[in-house]
């Protein structure tokens, strides 16, 4: 009976499990075939302008061989002048073609694969010696604030929408550990549900954020006290958070760099998970600084 479905779609190459080849492919096997079959799946891909487009896949236990002899494939072989067909890494002599790089080496998808891994992760690590550096700066100076947020969430309206948080609980420490502030700002009106025990309104929590006024500010990423300064400034109140070059600084980029985790499918380097408080914070700022190395010399 004849499978008449249709072709599955998939998003990347990624996704293509094994099995499904397209055309070309077929027709660049070490002993070539050639589509048996309907196109079975699609997959989504660039072509060489980086457009997008759609490339037609076929069952390999569809395939047929092609009408090429054995005399006519190694005439052809021999006309090639190198032997694509044998990795010059691990001796590997898979069906499709080896890649021929650059300096001349022959390799099979896996061997290419790991190349491009090392390379990764080589660059990663020159990241991650830079990111510690970095960091033993900022341990150093006196003025670093380490600050955490975290929000009162409401959940959502009736109708899905997505309610704003109700307070924000700010706490901040010192290089060495000492408490700077932990105090808790209403976000919302008084009379507002969802609010915790504790809360303060903007006024009453402007003296105790008002420490951070002088600091390097270390936060997760960008926008964390964005909240804060909102409700803040809705209260007639500047709030006392320096901006400026340097004077906020984003942890996750440090950590991301720093663990140098390398994707082995994708070949980037991993998000780091955020550490969720002040006190984990600073202590992931003082594991990166111990890596740290002395500064390249200026040349």
């Amino acid at each position: 009976m004849t499978n008449t479905s249709a072709p599955v779609r998939y998003a990347g190459w990624a996704d293509v499990p094994h099995g499904y080849m397209t055309k070309t492919v077929l027709g660049e096997l070490d002993l070539p075939r050639r589509p048996g079959g309907p196109v079975r799946a699609t997959v989504t891909a660039r072509d060489f302008r980086d457009r997008e487009t759609s490339v037609d896949l076929y069952l390999v236990s569809e395939s047929v061989p092609t009408a090429a002899s054995t005399a006519q494939l190694a005439a052809a072989r021999a006309r090639t002048g190198t032997d694509t067909r044998c990795c010059s890494d691990c001796g590997a002599r898979p069906d499709r073609p080896c890649i021929l790089q650059e300096d001349g080496a022959v390799l099979c998808g896996c061997c290419a694969h790991i190349r491009h891994l090392r390379a990764a992760q080589r660059q990663a690590a020159e990241q991650s010696a830079d990111a510690s550096r970095s960091a033993a700066r900022l341990l150093a100076d006196e003025r670093l604030a380490v600050v955490h947020v975290d929000l009162t969430e409401r959940g959502t309206t009736p109708a899905g929408n997505l309610r704003p948080p109700s307070a924000a609980r700010v706490t901040a420490l010192g290089p060495q550990g000492q408490p700077l502030c932990d105090v808790t700002v209403r976000l919302v009106g008084p009379r507002s549900a969802g609010i915790p025990d504790g809360a303060v309104s903007p006024q009453d929590a402007a003296a105790a954020l008002a420490v951070l006024a002088d600091r390097v500010l270390l936060q997760w990423e960008g926008g964390t006290l964005s909240p804060v300064a909102g409700a803040l400034s809705a209260a007639g109140i500047e709030p006392p958070f320096p901006n400026g070059h340097g004077a906020r600084r984003a942890l996750w980029g440090l950590a991301y760099r720093w663990r140098a985790d390398v994707d082995v499918r994708t070949r980037s380097v991993r998000q780091a998970v955020p550490p969720g408080r002040a006190d984990r914070m600073l202590w992931l700022l003082q594991q990166i600084a111990a890596d740290a190395t002395p500064e390249p010399p200026t040349p």
